[in-house]
């Protein structure tokens, strides 16, 4: 029972350990939360910051919505962030050429090298697939072959 209890206690000491190391590189939720603002269009709704934890890395779940486009934004921020942008909808009708495709990524990203732009269908809509990279971020997009709408963007960056 000495030898069962010795080692859950050691257990239990590493454990705090870690977490503590892990917390000491985390950034503050308003810090978090500074830093997701930026990615999300001026006027955004700041709806809420919860601290999570993903295969033993914490980081920190910042969301905001954009009443003018309808649009969700989930920011996630740890050592790099993930921004994620939801809207919904592809199209029937493809109208815009790979080349503008291109443009709307650059507008959206700036100084881009894209390195995958492919035309798919899913649940029988168009959606151009683009993944993308850039000094200090990487992503991907799908983008309304109709419309230019950005229907979902994926972005990591390094900071």
């Amino acid at each position: 029972m000495k030898k069962l209890t010795a080692i859950i206690t050691g257990a239990l000491t590493v454990l705090a350990i870690s977490a503590t190391a892990f917390a000491a590189n985390l950034i503050s939720a308003d810090e978090a939360r500074a830093i997701a603002q930026k990615q999300v269009p001026t006027g955004s709704t700041y709806l809420h910051t919860e601290a999570e934890l993903q295969k033993m890395q914490p980081y920190y779940e910042v969301k905001f919505f954009d009443t003018a486009t309808q649009t969700e934004y989930e920011i996630d921020v740890y050592q790099e962030y993930n921004m994620e942008r939801k809207a919904l909808g592809g199209s029937a009708n493809v109208i815009l050429s790979k080349d503008d495709v291109k443009a709307i990524v650059a507008k959206e990203v700036g100084d881009v090298s894209i390195y995958e732009l492919k035309l798919d269908r899913e649940h029988g809509l168009y959606e151009y697939e683009v993944k993308f990279s850039a000094s200090g971020l990487r992503g991907e997009m799908n983008i309304n072959p109709e419309t230019g709408v950005v229907l979902d963007k994926e972005v990591k960056y390094s900071f």
